[in-house]
């Protein structure tokens, strides 16, 4: 148990079962910490779900959101709560206190000015690579689970395509090749089409990608941007399946894809929902380590003088 974690008040926003498995974990280091937005989480044994939201933000030294982000509207990832929440509500603004130690996957650049400059210690997790780079693995497998669930061939001798080579791009690339896919990977820079041919994979430049979307029974996307739009699609087979892994806001025109029987499926959260017991054991090896070294900083709570 660290001794600087014991007694420290830390509330966690929403969530999936990863959330509920750091909960779990946190209270083990001694820490005082309370749940919101799990009224409908199935199994609520031994496990304490706060009903005022703002008087738990109040009394908190640190606050974690979801792995999922903060969306454009401020919204909180809460699929097991009665209710939305939104943290640009100003009554909720206002009941952070400043040094209070915020951490969320990632916040819109709006929202996280505002917090800035209410003096709240923001931290952002989802690009850190002690988290995505374990995080693309149980992404990829569900990502591959959910095709094979949705088509009826093989991964094996299926012409694949795969949109951006980061972290879980290139890993979900991998994996679908040693499982005997034909892959070919989409992407921007010619640094990285290099690579993919070294890889012995297709290198397809992104701006010349309408001309080869016909070709392909699966296409998986990995960029948060808009890469297959109404264009693209109108230029894709009937039968391809599409799958969305990219963070918010996605990349695929899902409107387009309807009013053309194209099947495109998002996949947010994929990792809470397929290996989530993987994805919360990363979470408990990281954020413990974030909390720690913010408080070694001096970074202390203040608490508020209303």
């Amino acid at each position: 148990m660290d001794i600087i974690l014991l007694g420290l008040n830390i509330l966690i926003i929403g969530g999936d079962r990863r959330e509920i498995e750091l909960y779990l974990h946190l209270k083990k280091t001694g820490a005082n910490v309370h749940l919101y937005g799990f009224e409908r989480y199935p199994d609520l044994e031994n496990i304490y779900v706060s009903d005022n939201l703002i008087e738990s933000i109040k009394l908190s030294q640190v606050i974690i959101t979801p792995l999922m982000g903060i969306d454009s509207n401020g919204e909180v990832y809460t699929p097991y709560a009665k209710d939305k929440v939104f943290i640009n509500d100003p009554k909720i603004l206002k009941a952070i206190n400043p040094k209070t130690l915020f951490i969320a996957g990632h916040i819109w650049p709006a929202l996280k000015e505002i917090l800035i400059q209410n003096n709240v210690l923001v931290c952002e997790t989802r690009e850190m690579d002690e988290i995505s780079v374990p995080g693309a693995i149980p992404t990829a497998e569900g990502a591959i689970q959910v095709a094979m669930e949705n088509t009826d061939k093989t991964i094996h001798n299926s012409k694949v395509l795969v949109f951006g080579f980061g972290r879980c791009g290139s890993i979900l690339a991998h994996t679908l090749k040693a499982l005997g896919a034909e892959v070919a990977v989409a992407v921007r820079r010619k640094k990285v089409l290099s690579w993919i041919e070294a890889y012995k994979m297709k290198p397809i430049p992104l701006n010349l990608i309408a001309e080869e979307v016909a070709k392909f029974d699966i296409i998986f996307n990995t960029i948060p941007a808009l890469v297959i739009d109404a264009e693209v699609l109108y230029r894709i087979k009937k039968s391809t399946l599409i799958l969305d892994i990219a963070t918010s806001p996605g990349g695929v025109d899902f409107a387009a894809a309807e009013r053309l029987n194209i099947k495109a499926i998002p996949l947010p959260g994929l990792p809470g929902k397929v290996a989530p017991k993987t994805a919360a054991d990363i979470l408990c090896k990281v954020y413990p380590d974030i909390i720690v070294s913010s408080m070694k900083r001096g970074e202390k709570f203040e608490p508020s003088r209303d």
